[in-house]
């Protein structure tokens, strides 16, 4: 691969450039980008009877430490509540509060608009390669 194909910073700039997008639309409700992942996956997986912080890591897969600020920062700004889980008490249950479920339509909006500006300028055929591309490319990452 030539100098000017290094994958490695473009990917970086996608990433920084989707994060600071999703940044920029996720602070009219004064959260994060992750904070919206949080809510958005709190949302997706609202039938489960528990959901812990320990789902939260798994799912963004990031640090305790991350993933606690994130769920402390959202408590305090009322839109997630905790409670002791009825199975295990080392563990505290995370749910939305009304004022997070009402974020439900502001992420599908957010997430369709997010998805139309990367791939505008891309026929629907590029747009199937790209995300064949990028599931194969994210596997390669996860079971290296």
């Amino acid at each position: 691969m030539s100098d000017e194909r290094k994958l490695g910073p473009v990917i970086r700039q996608l990433g920084n450039a989707l994060v600071k997008l999703r940044n920029k639309k996720a602070a009219a409700f004064g959260l994060t980008s992750v904070q919206m992942d949080v809510a958005a996956y709190l949302i997706k997986n609202q039938d489960k009877d528990e959901i812990n912080q320990l789902d939260i890591q798994r799912y963004l897969a990031l640090s305790n430490a991350a993933v606690t600020g994130i769920i402390q920062r959202m408590e305090e700004k009322g839109f997630i509540s905790r409670r002791p889980s009825s199975r295990d008490g080392r563990y505290n249950c995370l749910k939305l509060t009304q004022k997070g479920m009402d974020l439900e339509s502001v992420l599908i909006s957010n997430s369709s608009e997010v998805e139309m500006i990367l791939m505008q300028n891309m026929t629907i055929a590029e747009q199937d390669e790209f995300y064949r591309l990028l599931k194969i490319a994210l596997n390669n990452i996860l079971t290296s």
